[in-house]
């Protein structure tokens, strides 16, 4: 069975390594590069929607049927 020393150091190795890491994102500002990208996600898939939007449109305009009337004269 294991010690309760080891527990607890495990666990205060851990809250450790938690607080360098939260001290790595705050120096890195990693809240605004993390929304720096969401905004460019949303960018391009606005970008990919009005492409698809724009190609509906052009297949809706080209591919009207018309009427042709032949006379037999």
């Amino acid at each position: 069975m294991r010690g309760t020393g080891t527990g607890i150091e495990r666990m205060v190795e851990g809250l450790l390594q938690v607080e360098r890491l939260l001290g790595h994102m705050e120096q890195r500002q990693t809240e605004q590069h993390f929304r720096n990208g969401v905004k460019e996600l949303l960018l391009a898939s606005r970008s990919v929607i009005d492409s698809v939007i724009d190609t509906l449109d052009e297949k809706e305009s080209t591919t009207t049927a018309r009427k042709i009337t032949i006379s037999k004269d």
